[in-house]
């Protein structure tokens, strides 16, 4: 039992090198990401116009303890 304990220990999972990953772009300091793939990503990820509108329709606000004020 401790062996395969020692084996996980060791091994490196995918999940973990894509956390690494991930840290490299969100995390302190700069990325690895350059100012070109950086732009390249910004407008892939920007909305059209039918997912505004499918969000707007989708989205619920709640606002907890918010009552209206009395006039």
């Amino acid at each position: 039992m401790a062996e395969t304990q020692r084996r996980r220990r060791g091994a490196v999972p995918e999940d973990r090198e894509a956390e690494r990953d991930l840290r490299g772009l969100v995390g302190a300091g700069s990325s690895q990401v350059g100012l070109s793939a950086s732009l390249r990503i910004r407008d892939a990820a920007r909305p059209d116009e039918a997912e505004l509108a499918a969000a707007e329709r989708r989205l619920v606000v709640v606002r907890r303890n918010w009552a209206p004020p009395q006039p």
